[in-house]
């Protein structure tokens, strides 16, 4: 079953996705946080193919795991040492990393990188982007992919992260929507 839009991290942050894009929700682990988000098609849908076209993974935090907008720098930082390459990897093992670019702005931290490791799914480019960012006091984190047969590109994979980036969000507190009681 596709869905276009879940919520995550106790009900606290909404992920709705970019056009042609759904949570693939027999492959996520909504209890644990996590979802696979893939174009839409080939979770049997009738949408198009999506532009660009690849695939995503979201994982939000436990609560007070966020620690991004405190010292964005500080994790860019430490993303292009030996230690920060074996967190990305998905062995553990740094020497299998080669950063490509990294940016911090706006409480957030991108890291576009190479994993001569095995990939996350049989099938998919050894290049992803990612992206980390507090989301009500969780650390969130959304990694992108291309196909092997059909890699993205950096301006492409930079565009399809940003784009999934922006439909994570905040839940807003339901008592601000409430009406006054009277």
């Amino acid at each position: 079953m596709a869905t276009r839009s879940i919520l995550l991290g106790g009900d606290t942050v909404v992920a709705t996705m970019p056009k042609g894009y759904c949570v693939d929700t027999g492959s996520s682990r909504l209890r644990d946080d996590f979802a696979l988000l893939m174009p839409c098609a080939a979770l049997g849908s009738a949408s198009g193919r999506p532009d660009p076209f690849g695939l995503a993974t979201l994982q939000v935090g436990p609560e007070d795991s966020g620690s991004i907008a405190r010292d964005e720098i500080a994790l860019r930082d430490f993303l292009i040492s030996d230690a920060g390459a074996k967190l990305l990897s998905r062995s553990g093992n740094s020497s299998e990393i080669t950063i490509l670019s990294t940016q911090a702005f706006d409480d957030q931290v991108m890291v576009h990188f190479k994993d001569a490791g095995a990939a996350p799914f049989a099938g998919l480019q050894s290049q992803e982007w990612r992206v980390f960012c507090d989301i009500n006091g969780r650390l969130v984190t959304i990694g992108v992919r291309g196909l092997a047969s059909a890699p993205l590109q950096d301006g492409p994979g930079a565009t399809l992260l940003k784009q999934f980036r922006a439909g994570v969000q905040p839940v807003p507190d339901a008592d601000e929507d409430s009406p006054p009681d009277t």
